[in-house]
């Protein structure tokens, strides 16, 4: 496993991670029925629980990729499978991006599913991508880690020991911390590579089912785990990450391949934007310097349609560069020769937006929200153009109308606390930070916002009487979470 990009600090956690991941593919069971034992162990409010709390290490991170259009062109391909899957049970998903150029992608409990920005770009058609999104969506939903705590629930709180111990110790030295923790799960995992591979047939199985009930090519699965196999070759010795965390055997392939044999071929066509998010993230990874490299080292005529995706990467890579006016002509040459997209809307809003045309940024805004409401990246610039406009009332009655659609978008109450801070309402906009920390999942954080809001002396009384509220529903909320950690942590001995 590669780790280069992270910081020191997050080292050992996502090694941890990853090896929460390999153990929550190691129990051999049958599928589990709504009785199954295992959630006397670990219930699927403990697996949210676990899964909110790794979450908000990995958003705290700088590698934590939130370019609002590549992780909702991901979500939208990973919300597709969920439409036709049967087997949620009520699970809820959120697919996110982590800026890493290795080939990876891993499941957390409580529906959380990671893709490094790696393996979005080793992808060659959206069908490859959603092959390992149906795969990581049915490790969740067969519940692998409950299994594996119930199975392996003499042995955890040994290894759980030592994993913390390792974990620890990284605030010295993280480097070292690596070994201790890979130390620490090998023998665990070795001794149960057999349930390992059960899951994974598992996963494979059901992958495929998501992949046909989707309208996406199923035979992706075997074309993309093969391109991995051979993508090892390159490796220093070793395999993609993916392949650790997810062991392809040549039996394994093979019966992935098998199962495909009976599906009559069709082909399946890649959406508009698959490509577009391709490039968008090569311009956004690395530096700006690395960035326009990338693009500067290929020949891209706009008139090839297979340039074109490039072509706007180069203009994001521009723009972000601070080239605004090159940005701004290379985005036009593609836009027109192209049909419309938000893509293109987004980037050329926010081009002007920098340029310092604020007014002339807010009407292309509002032109491409009416033709793309939803979608968030138009809905955010259209927000922040306002208020740096200085028309805060108004970005204030968009953020409320968005609000009554998307309750769980933190941007939202962070640009609601701009606006507040902007009117000089000091309650409000410290109790909006407060909203923005819990979406993340942050009560000890939003708990200081609405202390400080509480202590701001411009609400009235019923304001007040709310953040005082808020403040007591918040302090039960964190003492019965750590009353279920302690519970956890007797569960493993440690």
């Amino acid at each position: 496993m590669r780790y280069q990009g992270y910081h020191s600090k997050m080292r050992p956690f996502l090694v941890f991670l990853v090896i929460c991941c390999m153990i929550g593919s190691s129990a051999a069971y049958e599928l589990p029925d709504l009785g199954d034992s295992s959630s006397a162990v670990f219930s699927s409010q403990d697996e949210k629980a676990l899964g909110r709390e790794v979450m908000l290490e990995i958003r705290s991170d700088q590698v934590y990729f939130d370019d609002p259009e590549s992780v909702d062109f991901l979500n939208s391909v990973g919300n597709r499978l969920l439409a036709v899957s049967d087997d949620l049970g009520g699970q809820q998903f959120e697919f996110f991006l982590i800026q890493d150029a290795s080939l990876n992608a891993f499941a957390l409990p409580g529906g959380f599913i990671g893709v490094h920005t790696g393996l979005m770009m080793a992808a060659e058609n959206e069908s490859e991508l959603a092959s390992v999104l149906a795969h990581e969506i049915s490790h969740v939903t067969q519940h692998h880690i409950a299994r594996m705590i119930e199975a392996q629930s003499k042995n955890m709180p040994l290894s759980l020991a030592a994993m913390a111990a390792a974990i620890l110790a990284a605030r010295s030295n993280p480097d070292a911390s690596i070994g201790a923790v890979m130390g620490a799960q090998a023998g665990m995992v070795q001794a149960q590579l057999d349930f390992t591979r059960e899951n994974e047939r598992e996963a494979d199985r059901l992958g495929i089912q998501r992949l046909i009930k989707s309208g996406y090519d199923p035979r992706a699965m075997a074309t993309f785990f093969s391109k991995l196999q051979r993508y090892g070759r390159f490796y220093e010795g070793t395999s993609p990450a993916y392949l650790k965390t997810h062991p392809l055997t040549a039996e394994r392939l093979a019966e992935i391949q098998d199962r495909l044999q009976a599906i009559p071929y069709r082909q399946v066509q890649d959406g508009p934007d698959f490509q577009l998010i391709r490039a968008r993230i090569a311009a956004l990874s690395g530096t700006p310097r690395e960035a326009m490299r990338y693009f500067d080292g290929r020949t891209l005529d706009v008139k090839r349609p297979e340039d074109r995706p490039l072509l706007y990467g180069k203009a994001v890579a521009l723009w972000r560069d601070g080239k605004l006016d090159a940005a701004a002509s290379t985005l036009a040459s593609v836009r027109a020769v192209s049909s419309p997209n938000a893509l293109y809307d987004s980037l050329g809003a926010q081009i002007v937006h920098d340029q310092g045309h604020l007014d002339e940024a807010i009407n292309l805004y509002r032109v491409a929200l009416h033709h793309y409401p939803d979608q968030r990246a138009l809905n955010y610039g259209y927000i922040a153009a306002l208020l740096d406009a200085h028309r805060d009332k108004e970005g204030l009655d968009v953020i409320n109308n968005r609000l009554l659609l998307s309750r769980s978008d933190y941007h939202l109450y962070d640009l609601q606390a701009r606006a507040y801070a902007h009117l000089d309402k000091q309650l409000l906009s410290h109790e909006a930070l407060a909203e923005s920390y819990l979406r993340q999942g942050n009560l000890t954080a939003a708990l200081d916002q609405l202390q400080i809001a509480a202590k701001s002396g411009d609400g009235d009384f019923y304001q007040n009487s709310s953040v005082e509220a808020r403040i007591r529903e918040i302090k039960k909320e964190l003492n019965a979470q750590n009353g279920k950690k302690g519970d956890r942590s007797r569960l493993s001995g440690s």
